[in-house]
């Protein structure tokens, strides 16, 4: 692969690894899968079992997008729990005010609108980075 940078580009839209790092498929693959994820939450847990397994043989920058799909499964995964328990609690508030409380429902749909925002990020720059064969940084 001959790369030739145009005097525009930066140093971090350089190419770091080759087309044939092992494990590259795979962790397109998750990132795909992470986006179903949104839909059907099995897949997540089924790119994120893949990560784990693929990471042990992987190296370089793949190694880096296989550490950066489990750290955003587990973000995600507090992430919903604890929106959850927020949301519960609210809901009693609101059980115990005669729903007076129930206004502060506010800050979890704010929280999950964060996270939402959030995960699409992570997943969006991990697919960048991993189609320019750049690690996470």
């Amino acid at each position: 692969m001959t790369y030739r940078p145009s005097p525009f580009s930066r140093f971090d839209d350089m190419p770091y690894g080759t087309v044939d790092e092992p494990g590259r498929d795979i962790a397109s693959l998750n990132y795909i899968l992470y986006i179903l994820g949104f839909f059907t939450g099995v897949t997540a847990v089924v790119g994120v079992v893949l990560a784990y397994v693929r990471r042990g043989r992987s190296y370089g920058s793949v190694r880096s997008h296989f550490d950066w799909q489990i750290r955003i499964f587990w973000h995600c995964v507090l992430a919903f729990i604890a929106i959850g328990v927020l949301h519960a609690v609210i809901i009693g508030l609101g059980a115990i005010t005669f729903g007076v409380g129930l206004v502060f429902l506010v800050i979890p749909w704010a929280l999950g609108i964060a996270w939402l925002v959030w995960t699409i990020w992570a997943i969006a720059k991990g697919m960048r980075r991993l189609n320019r064969h750049l690690p996470i940084a």
